[in-house]
């Protein structure tokens, strides 16, 4: 149920899109936005100067960020200064050397209104900070990632995004109904509040809009809105939607992402184990069919090349979202040990790529890399003490009092499972769960006390079997003659 997020019958007032016109320049390659610092700015960078839509991915961004400034990040700290709250600027910089907080780890949000709102601030710039270095010297388009699971940082994560000026809002790991909402809200100046973001059983709220007059940048057109979906049924209830309550306007794109591919997966039609209904080919022609822009990924025959380009274009699509080429390139957020050990089993063909269906504490299929001294080792697994101190994929846990007053908690199946059934959950969804916030962390590089790291591919990264540089990938995807013609019209004077 939505908390007065709008009047009723009254219709927000949404800036224009960006990249809702394909003749507008809208790219036809996306670089995905992965796991945590996968896709850092740096490689979202380089891919949206060669004329792709780099995305940065959103997720643990508060944690990232943090550390940089902690490690004294001269670039992070210059692009914070320049946001446009001072008590932001003021509460991140407490971390660098010398300041109050230097020592203290990142805060985790925290459902009592007054506690979290720290947190959130922090999401907020911190997405901010992330945004304008991928989009630093060029004129390329930019887009972040942001993962509706981790449902505490949606909000947050769009409003830093749009305060530095992101094209794109690319929305996966769950159905994104509130988006044009949330994005005319925060254009308006309005409370966000949420009893649950659709799919997430997950209480939101915002209050920064207000907060000492921030306003969106000079020249600010709405970000492109992009869902990330895996059927027929859901672009279509999308479209209908959006198109009903904003206007007549829909989504600016579709990604539709095969069951494939890296990270979270959709579940699958039966609730058991992806099947022939499951497969892209079965429904990507009626997305198609909408007249939406349609982005097709983790279903490439040659791992994400111009064939795979050709192909998918001269069906309809639009373009193509290639995630695991980039994850494997030099630009990348991986930690550089990690994707050396995969590109050496690619080169030997010993990759394997898995999905399990219990590991995610959101309840959805992942991919893993099955690597020794990871948390795909069994013994690693078995070693590691259970500890819930990231809380990015917590939901709410409502205890109704004996005065009638609720209480909200968060709760997570991955945390120490006397907590989670202290706080009401079920032990037996406690079970062979992954802290993927600590673990996809050290993946980046950002473990704490040595926590072990998980790696995570579509089926198609078996096939890069050398360190290519993104500006290499690009350039296989969309030819040299064309990425150059674009980096000289990207290029700043």
């Amino acid at each position: 149920m939505r908390a007065s997020v709008r009047r009723p019958g009254a219709q927000p007032v949404c800036g224009e899109a960006r990249l809702s016109d394909p003749k507008e320049g809208m790219p036809r390659l996306i670089q995905a936005g992965m796991g945590v610092q996968i896709s850092c700015a740096r490689l979202a960078n380089a891919t949206a100067r060669l004329g792709a839509l780099g995305v940065v991915s959103g997720t643990g961004l508060r944690h990232i960020v943090i550390e940089q400034v902690r490690a004294g990040d001269e670039v992070a700290i210059k692009l914070a200064g320049t946001f446009p709250i001072r008590r932001y600027v003021e509460e991140l910089l407490s971390y660098a050397r010398g300041g109050p907080r230097h020592a203290e780890p990142p805060p985790m949000d925290h459902p009592d209104p007054e506690r979290g709102a720290f947190p959130r601030r922090l999401a907020v710039i911190a997405a901010y900070v992330e945004v304008l270095r991928a989009r630093a010297g060029h004129r390329g388009k930019v887009g972040v990632n942001v993962m509706w699971k981790c449902a505490l940082t949606v909000l947050p994560t769009i409003y830093g995004a749009m305060l530095g000026g992101v094209d794109a809002l690319l929305c996966g790991a769950g159905v994104p109904m509130e988006l044009p909402d949330i994005v005319c809200s925060l254009e308006t100046g309005r409370r966000i509040e949420y009893e649950a973001l659709t799919g997430t059983g997950t209480h939101v709220l915002l209050e920064a809009p207000g907060d000492e007059g921030a306003s969106l940048p000079a020249g600010y057109r709405r970000p492109a809105l992009i869902p990330i979906l895996s059927n027929f049924a859901f672009p279509k209830r999308i479209a209908d939607i959006w198109r009903r309550d904003i206007n007549g306007a829909g989504p600016d794109a579709f990604v539709l992402e095969n069951h494939r591919a890296g990270g979270h997966n959709a579940p699958p039609r039966d609730k058991a184990a992806f099947g022939e209904r499951d497969e892209i080919e079965t429904y990507a022609d009626r997305v198609i069919a909408l007249g939406i822009p349609v982005y097709v990924a983790g279903a490439f025959l040659r791992g994400g090349t111009r064939e795979d380009m050709e192909r998918w274009t001269a069906r309809g699509a639009h373009g193509m979202q290639v995630g695991s080429r980039f994850a494997l390139c030099l630009e990348s957020g991986m930690r550089e040990d990690l994707k050396a050990r995969v590109i050496a089993d690619n080169a030997g063909l010993e990759t394997r790529v898995l999905t399990d269906n219990v590991l995610s504490p959101t309840g959805y299929p992942f991919k893993v890399v099955p690597l020794s001294g990871t948390l795909s080792d069994s013994e690693v697994y078995s070693a590691r003490k259970r500890i819930c101190n990231r809380g990015y994929l917590v939901s709410s846990k409502w205890e109704v009092l004996p005065d009638g007053t609720r209480r909200e908690r968060y709760i997570c199946p991955a945390m120490p499972e006397a907590q989670y059934v202290r706080l009401g959950g079920d032990p037996a969804e406690s079970a062979d769960r992954v802290c993927l916030c600590n673990a996809l962390l050290a993946t980046a590089g950002f473990a704490a006390d040595g926590e072990p790291a998980l790696v995570t591919l579509g089926e198609s990264g078996v096939a890069a079997d050398r360190l290519w540089t993104a500006r290499e990938i690009v350039e296989d995807i969309l030819g040299t003659d064309y990425v150059a013609a674009r980096e000289r019209e990207l290029a700043l004077p």
